[in-house]
Protein backbone atom coordinates (compact mmCIF):
# COMPACT_ATOMS: atom_id res chain seq x y z
CA UNK A 1 0.00 0.00 0.00
CA UNK A 2 2.99 2.26 0.86
CA UNK A 3 4.35 1.55 -2.17
CA UNK A 4 1.44 2.24 -4.64
CA UNK A 5 1.10 6.25 -2.28
CA UNK A 6 4.42 6.44 -3.00
CA UNK A 7 4.82 5.72 -6.90
CA UNK A 8 1.52 8.24 -7.14
CA UNK A 9 3.30 10.98 -5.16
CA UNK A 10 6.44 10.30 -7.43
CA UNK A 11 4.20 10.69 -10.73
CA UNK A 12 2.80 13.55 -9.28
CA UNK A 13 5.63 15.25 -8.63
CA UNK A 14 7.40 14.59 -12.18
CA UNK A 15 3.91 16.10 -13.73
CA UNK A 16 4.07 18.88 -11.73
CA UNK A 17 7.86 19.35 -12.81
CA UNK A 18 7.35 18.88 -16.78
CA UNK A 19 4.05 21.02 -16.37
CA UNK A 20 6.46 24.21 -14.59
CA UNK A 21 9.28 23.04 -17.08
CA UNK A 22 6.62 23.06 -19.96
CA UNK A 23 5.45 26.80 -18.88
CA UNK A 24 8.79 28.21 -18.46
CA UNK A 25 10.13 26.97 -22.12
CA UNK A 26 6.58 28.17 -23.84
CA UNK A 27 7.01 31.88 -22.40
CA UNK A 28 10.42 31.56 -24.67
CA UNK A 29 8.93 30.66 -28.17
CA UNK A 30 7.23 33.12 -30.56
CA UNK A 31 3.72 32.76 -30.44
CA UNK A 32 1.80 32.69 -34.16
CA UNK A 33 1.46 36.66 -34.58
CA UNK A 34 5.41 36.75 -33.51
CA UNK A 35 6.99 34.54 -36.23
CA UNK A 36 9.32 37.14 -37.99
CA UNK A 37 9.23 34.53 -40.77
CA UNK A 38 6.09 34.38 -41.34
CA UNK A 39 5.48 38.55 -42.12
CA UNK A 40 5.36 39.09 -45.69
CA UNK A 41 8.23 40.44 -47.56
CA UNK A 42 7.18 44.09 -47.92
CA UNK A 43 8.51 45.84 -51.36
CA UNK A 44 8.57 49.43 -51.80
CA UNK A 45 8.02 51.68 -54.83
CA UNK A 46 6.52 54.68 -56.09
CA UNK A 47 3.93 55.31 -58.91
CA UNK A 48 6.05 54.54 -62.01
CA UNK A 49 8.26 51.48 -60.16
CA UNK A 50 7.99 48.26 -61.41
CA UNK A 51 8.00 46.23 -58.11
CA UNK A 52 8.62 42.68 -58.14
CA UNK A 53 6.22 40.31 -56.10
CA UNK A 54 8.07 36.79 -57.33
CA UNK A 55 5.30 35.67 -59.67
CA UNK A 56 4.70 38.78 -60.98
CA UNK A 57 5.82 43.16 -61.18
CA UNK A 58 2.79 45.39 -60.85
CA UNK A 59 3.26 49.22 -61.59
CA UNK A 60 1.11 52.02 -60.52
CA UNK A 61 0.09 54.04 -63.68
CA UNK A 62 -2.39 56.66 -62.27
CA UNK A 63 -3.81 58.20 -59.62
CA UNK A 64 -6.91 60.08 -59.63
CA UNK A 65 -9.77 60.74 -57.50
CA UNK A 66 -13.21 62.43 -57.12
CA UNK A 67 -16.01 62.38 -54.85
CA UNK A 68 -17.87 60.48 -57.40
CA UNK A 69 -16.91 57.58 -59.29
CA UNK A 70 -18.77 55.25 -61.91
CA UNK A 71 -18.68 52.32 -62.16
CA UNK A 72 -20.93 50.07 -64.22
CA UNK A 73 -23.61 52.31 -65.06
CA UNK A 74 -23.87 53.55 -61.51
CA UNK A 75 -22.63 56.28 -59.54
CA UNK A 76 -21.34 56.20 -56.25
CA UNK A 77 -21.01 59.37 -53.84
CA UNK A 78 -18.75 59.58 -51.37
CA UNK A 79 -18.56 61.78 -48.52
CA UNK A 80 -14.97 62.25 -48.39
CA UNK A 81 -13.15 61.20 -51.72
CA UNK A 82 -12.54 58.52 -54.03
CA UNK A 83 -9.08 57.50 -54.42
CA UNK A 84 -8.52 55.94 -58.03
CA UNK A 85 -5.35 53.88 -58.58
CA UNK A 86 -5.12 52.30 -62.40
CA UNK A 87 -1.68 49.52 -62.42
CA UNK A 88 -0.43 47.37 -64.33
CA UNK A 89 0.47 43.93 -63.35
CA UNK A 90 2.51 41.24 -65.67
CA UNK A 91 2.70 37.62 -64.50
CA UNK A 92 6.11 36.11 -64.87
CA UNK A 93 5.99 32.25 -63.96
CA UNK A 94 2.49 31.57 -63.64
CA UNK A 95 -1.14 33.25 -64.38
CA UNK A 96 -1.44 35.91 -61.37
CA UNK A 97 -4.04 38.20 -60.56
CA UNK A 98 -3.59 40.64 -57.44
CA UNK A 99 -6.68 40.16 -55.32
CA UNK A 100 -5.57 41.82 -52.16
CA UNK A 101 -5.32 45.90 -52.29
CA UNK A 102 -5.74 48.61 -48.63
CA UNK A 103 -5.08 52.24 -48.31
CA UNK A 104 -2.77 52.82 -45.72
CA UNK A 105 -2.03 56.16 -43.94
CA UNK A 106 0.74 57.34 -41.62
CA UNK A 107 -1.85 57.14 -38.80
CA UNK A 108 -2.02 53.53 -39.27
CA UNK A 109 -5.63 53.90 -40.42
CA UNK A 110 -6.30 51.34 -43.07
CA UNK A 111 -9.16 50.67 -46.14
CA UNK A 112 -9.44 47.74 -47.37
CA UNK A 113 -12.08 45.71 -50.04
CA UNK A 114 -15.04 46.20 -47.65
CA UNK A 115 -18.23 47.98 -48.26
CA UNK A 116 -18.20 49.87 -51.77
CA UNK A 117 -14.65 49.93 -52.43
CA UNK A 118 -13.50 47.26 -54.99
CA UNK A 119 -10.41 45.59 -57.03
CA UNK A 120 -11.35 45.38 -60.79
CA UNK A 121 -8.10 43.11 -61.82
CA UNK A 122 -8.10 40.22 -64.16
CA UNK A 123 -6.17 37.05 -64.29
CA UNK A 124 -3.16 37.08 -66.72
CA UNK A 125 -1.33 34.49 -68.53
CA UNK A 126 3.13 35.09 -68.24
CA UNK A 127 3.88 38.10 -70.16
CA UNK A 128 0.79 39.23 -71.22
CA UNK A 129 -0.08 42.70 -68.93
CA UNK A 130 -3.30 43.14 -67.35
CA UNK A 131 -4.33 46.48 -66.69
CA UNK A 132 -6.34 46.97 -63.38
CA UNK A 133 -8.11 49.53 -61.18
CA UNK A 134 -8.53 49.71 -57.65
CA UNK A 135 -10.98 52.76 -56.14
CA UNK A 136 -11.43 53.39 -52.35
CA UNK A 137 -12.86 55.86 -50.13
CA UNK A 138 -11.02 57.71 -47.43
CA UNK A 139 -11.23 61.26 -45.87
CA UNK A 140 -9.32 63.99 -47.41
CA UNK A 141 -6.95 64.18 -44.46
CA UNK A 142 -5.64 60.81 -45.21
CA UNK A 143 -4.28 61.72 -48.78
CA UNK A 144 -0.74 63.33 -47.76
CA UNK A 145 0.63 59.85 -46.63
CA UNK A 146 -1.17 57.33 -48.24
CA UNK A 147 0.27 54.23 -49.31
CA UNK A 148 -1.20 51.51 -51.67
CA UNK A 149 -0.44 47.80 -50.71
CA UNK A 150 -1.12 44.96 -53.59
CA UNK A 151 -0.90 41.55 -53.06
CA UNK A 152 -1.91 37.87 -54.80
CA UNK A 153 -3.78 36.59 -52.29
CA UNK A 154 -6.46 38.61 -50.52
CA UNK A 155 -6.88 35.69 -47.78
CA UNK A 156 -3.46 35.28 -46.11
CA UNK A 157 0.00 37.65 -46.91
CA UNK A 158 2.28 35.52 -44.70
CA UNK A 159 5.67 34.68 -46.38
CA UNK A 160 4.41 36.41 -49.59
CA UNK A 161 5.60 39.76 -51.04
CA UNK A 162 3.12 42.74 -51.00
CA UNK A 163 3.83 45.86 -52.79
CA UNK A 164 3.61 49.38 -51.04
CA UNK A 165 3.57 51.70 -53.10
CA UNK A 166 4.03 56.22 -52.12
CA UNK A 167 1.09 57.47 -54.09
CA UNK A 168 2.85 60.96 -53.84
CA UNK A 169 -0.53 62.74 -52.92
CA UNK A 170 -0.77 66.28 -51.42
CA UNK A 171 -3.63 68.10 -49.08
CA UNK A 172 -4.08 70.11 -52.89
CA UNK A 173 -4.63 66.94 -54.57
CA UNK A 174 -7.57 66.22 -51.52
CA UNK A 175 -8.55 69.83 -52.81
CA UNK A 176 -8.69 69.09 -56.32
CA UNK A 177 -10.41 66.00 -55.89
CA UNK A 178 -12.98 67.69 -54.19
CA UNK A 179 -13.78 69.71 -57.00
CA UNK A 180 -13.04 66.91 -60.06
CA UNK A 181 -16.03 65.61 -62.05
CA UNK A 182 -17.42 62.00 -61.92
CA UNK A 183 -14.44 59.62 -62.60
CA UNK A 184 -15.22 56.63 -64.82
CA UNK A 185 -13.90 53.53 -63.67
CA UNK A 186 -12.29 51.50 -66.49
CA UNK A 187 -13.00 47.87 -66.42
CA UNK A 188 -9.86 46.04 -66.24
CA UNK A 189 -8.39 44.20 -69.66
CA UNK A 190 -5.19 42.74 -70.77
CA UNK A 191 -2.66 43.48 -73.81
CA UNK A 192 -0.18 46.10 -74.55
CA UNK A 193 -2.64 48.91 -74.97
CA UNK A 194 -4.02 50.60 -71.65
CA UNK A 195 -7.58 51.52 -71.71
CA UNK A 196 -8.78 54.78 -72.21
Amino acid sequence: MTTTWQHAVGTGAVCLGLLAAGSALQGWLPDDDADPGAEPHVRTGEVGDAIDLRTATVTVDEVAGSTRVEQYGGELVSPGVWVVVRYTVVATQENTPLTFAELRDDEGRVWGLTGRNANACTESPPGLPAHCTVYAEVPPDALPTLDLRLARLSRDQRFDAIAEIDLGLTADDAEAFAKAPSYAVPLPSLGDEEPS
